[in-house]
């Protein structure tokens, strides 16, 4: 098998009737345009949620009448979670301070430092800054001794999650719908090729031509169409990106192995697709 011989095949071929190429390449664009988009979408909210998820704390407010001894035992045992990273004491007049800081004097007038509760801010590890772990967690710090109530902003937290199984859900299915369209265009393109040339593929078998010689070359053809299909959409989905982002939304695209995977992805649904049609006229 001449390897050059056959790139320089698949390359006749993909040249030879450039205008039925460009069609199918075109018809190609859309499906992976809208893809990547979903998928510059998702990046984007997953990068938003680790921005948030990184100021996420838990806030354990202990009762008026812990004692000093059950304040640094709930501090140890705060620590042996596996969850917890570091674990901050704020105290009555610490947390007034901060109040009177952020409000003002004049607005916490008459109030004094009993009034805010003691607690303890816990920071977490990154892994576990999700919605599951820290509810966990606060459910069994909240019915330890000398504990009032465990806030982390639980709503939004489930809000969060639930957006991120969401749309990593419509990815997963929306790859697949495209990967089967992609597989069903280039496949009935392929086989509409391969009747064309039923004459000269049927000369080729009577010189002694083998299969690899036929029908390699129209597998590759597939491929590269396919490809630069997927690699013009990633294109076009980049400029929209790069427009967005000169209006000063602070977006972030693909990073560059993930637009060199769905090029390669492309290639390999190409490929499949030219395989079906080919394996039918064998």
């Amino acid at each position: 098998m001449r390897i050059g011989y056959l790139i320089k095949r698949t390359f006749v071929h993909v040249l030879q009737k450039w205008r039925a190429n460009l069609v199918l390449v075109v018809c190609l664009i859309l499906p992976f345009l809208v893809l990547d988009a979903f998928l510059v979408i998702t990046a984007n909210l997953w990068d938003l949620s680790q921005k948030l998820k990184g100021d996420v704390e838990v806030e354990i407010f202990l009762q008026d009448d812990i004692t000093p001894e059950r304040i640094q035992s709930l501090r140890e045992n705060l620590l042996s979670q596996i969850e917890v990273e570091k674990v901050t004491y704020r105290s009555r007049g610490d947390a007034f301070a901060e109040m009177e800081n952020y409000l003002g004097e004049k607005i916490l007038g008459g109030l004094d430092s009993s009034t805010f509760p003691a607690s303890y801010q816990v920071s977490l590890r990154e892994e576990y800054k999700n919605f599951h772990q820290i509810s966990s967690l606060a459910a069994r710090i909240g019915i330890q001794e000398g504990v009032e109530e465990v806030e982390f902003g639980g709503e939004w937290l489930s809000q969060l999650d639930r957006a991120l199984r969401i749309f990593f859900t419509g990815d997963l299915i929306f790859g697949i719908l495209v990967a089967l369209s992609v597989i069903l265009m280039v496949s009935n393109f392929m086989r509409a090729a391969i009747l064309a040339q039923a004459k000269s593929i049927q000369v080729m078998n009577l010189l002694g031509a083998s299969w690899r010689d036929i029908y390699l070359p129209l597998l590759g053809q597939g491929m590269i169409l396919s490809g630069l299909g997927a690699f013009l959409g990633i294109s076009l989905a980049w400029s929209a990106w790069t427009i967005f982002s000169l209006k000063s939304i602070n977006l972030t695209f693909l990073p560059f192995y993930g637009t060199f995977g769905l090029t390669v992805w492309g290639m390999i649904l190409g490929g499949g697709g030219s395989y079906w049609s080919v394996k039918r006229q064998m």
